[in-house]
């Protein structure tokens, strides 16, 4: 049995040649941020996979990005959660530990459906606010990627 390890060796290497030009690598960490900062913990990674792997875009260096920038999600899950709050126009409730706690022991259903919604109210103030900041990132990626180009020839 011959083994080819050249052709492993490749295999291995694909993944992290793949989009190196510099407007990609930028382009990874753009999305790459925008995903780490989504206020629903335990599913960065998944959606950074599904996403590189659909834009085509670099998922070493996507993880590496969300892995180093994990902290912001947590310094940014409240915020987007007022922010949605306040545009739905409704009332803060269980962003405690302490109430959450006290609704648990009056009613678990009622308490998951309140978490949920608190949920959805991140999710929202994420959309208004990561999504549009995100998109004028890579707007602005690629007028200076083009601009750029056009100077260097």
């Amino acid at each position: 049995m011959i083994i080819n390890y050249k052709h492993i060796i490749k295999k291995i290497k694909a993944p992290f040649q793949e989009g190196l030009s510099t407007k990609e690598v930028t382009k990874a960490i753009i999305v790459s941020l925008l995903f780490t900062v989504f206020p629903v913990f335990g599913v960065t990674t998944l959606l950074i996979t599904l996403v590189s792997v659909k834009l085509k875009l670099n998922l070493p260096i996507m993880i590496v990005v969300s892995y180093l920038a994990s902290p912001l999600q947590y310094l940014f899950f409240l915020p987007f959660i007022h922010f949605g709050e306040s545009i739905m126009d409704i009332n803060h409730t269980l962003l405690t530990i302490q109430e959450i706690k006290n609704a648990y022991d009056v009613s678990f259903f009622n308490t998951m459906q309140s978490l949920f919604f608190e949920l959805v109210c991140g999710v929202s103030g994420w959309l208004l606010i990561a999504l549009p900041i995100s998109l004028l990132a890579l707007f602005l990626n690629n007028k200076i990627s083009s601009n750029y180009c056009l100077l260097k020839k």
